[in-house]
C-alpha cells in the first residue's frame, strides 16, 4: 500500500505526486541521542480523509515524521526537495562521537543550507531578539521593598496603588508583575533566612 497525495498545479496543468518515505522521528531525543525505528515508508492506518490515515500503521508515527517527496507526474523527478528535514539530518551526519557538532561541521552545514536557500530562492529571515528590561539599582531596591510590603502578590493590592508605584519608578504594571514573579523565590527565601 503506497501513500500518495495528488495535487493539480493549475498554472502548469501538471499533476504533482506527494509520497511520504522513511520515518525520521528521533526516539532518543529526550536523552540526547539519535535513534530511528527503521520504518522505510509511510503506510496510512485508515481510510483517506480520516484521522487514522495520518498515523503510520507500521511505526505508529504521524505522517509529518516521514520524509516528504514531491514529484511531477509528467517526468517523475522530484521538483522541490523538502528542506524541513535537512537540518536534523545534517546535524546527525556531522556529529562526532561525543554527539556534539564541531564548529567546522556547523559552518559546512550553514554553507549547505545557504546553497539550498539560494537554489530554491527561499528567503532567510533574521530572528529578532526578545527585548529584555534593564533596571537601575534604585528601581530594583524600590521594587523589592514594594514586593515585600505586598507579600509578593500584586493581586492583593488596589489597582490605584500599583499604578501610582509603577508611574513613580517608571515601569509598566506588567513589567512589575513579571519581576515579582521572577524574583519571588530568590528574595523571599533570603528574607526568611535573615529573620
Amino acid at each position: 500500500m503506497e501513500s500518495s497525495n495528488f495535487h493539480v498545479d493549475r498554472r502548469a496543468e501538471k499533476m504533482i505526486i506527494i509520497r511520504y518515505k522513511e520515518c525520521l522521528k528521533n526516539h532518543a531525543a529526550a536523552i540526547g541521542g539519535n535513534a530511528i525505528d527503521g520504518c522505510g515508508e509511510f503506510m496510512p492506518g485508515g481510510e483517506e480523509g480520516t484521522l487514522e490515515a495520518l498515523k503510520c500503521s507500521a511505526c505508529s508515527c504521524h505522517r509529518n515524521f516521514h520524509r516528504k517527496e514531491i514529484e511531477s507526474d509528467s517526468n517523475s523527478t522530484p521538483l522541490i526537495p523538502d528542506t524541513t528535514q535537512i537540518r536534523p539530518i545534517l546535524a546527525h551526519l556531522c556529529a562526532n562521537k561525543s554527539g556534539s557538532v564541531s564548529p567546522s561541521d556547523q559552518s559546512e552545514e550553514k554553507d549547505y543550507e545557504d546553497g539550498i536557500n539560494k537554489e530554491l530562492e527561499i528567503p532567510t529571515e533574521k530572528v529578532k531578539k526578545r527585548f529584555r528590561t534593564k533596571f537601575t539599582q534604585e528601581q530594583k531596591e524600590k521594587m523589592l521593598g514594594f514586593a515585600e510590603r505586598a507579600g509578593w502578590r500584586i493581586q492583593k493590592l488596589e489597582e490605584s496603588v500599583v499604578h501610582k508605584f509603577c508611574q513613580e519608578i517608571g515601569i509598566k504594571r506588567r513589567v512589575l508583575k513579571v519581576w515579582m514573579h521572577n524574583n519571588k523565590n530568590t528574595f523571599a527565601k533570603r528574607s526568611l533566612s535573615t529573620s
